[in-house]
């Protein structure tokens, strides 16, 4: 993956790739890493939620895989 540019609003990056099966795998582990957060005795927030619907959404965006845009992971 080669960056283009981070977004200066969000914080973002803007990614150029090629390679759907990588993306999926890299975005596949990003979402496992939040997965305790999902768990029925921890209260989620809003910031994480919105963060891990970005990561689903990915395959999703217009360009991908071709470019495609990696979300913030929120504090």
């Amino acid at each position: 993956m080669i960056i283009n540019r981070v977004i200066p609003e969000t914080g973002e990056t803007e990614y150029t790739s090629g390679d759907a099966e990588y993306i999926r795998e890299v975005r596949n582990r990003l979402l496992a890493g939040t997965d305790y957060l999902a768990l029925s005795d921890v209260t989620m927030s809003d910031a994480m939620k919105t963060y891990r619907q970005k990561l689903r959404d990915i395959p999703q965006q217009s360009s991908f895989p071709t470019t495609f845009i990696m979300p913030l992971k929120p504090e």
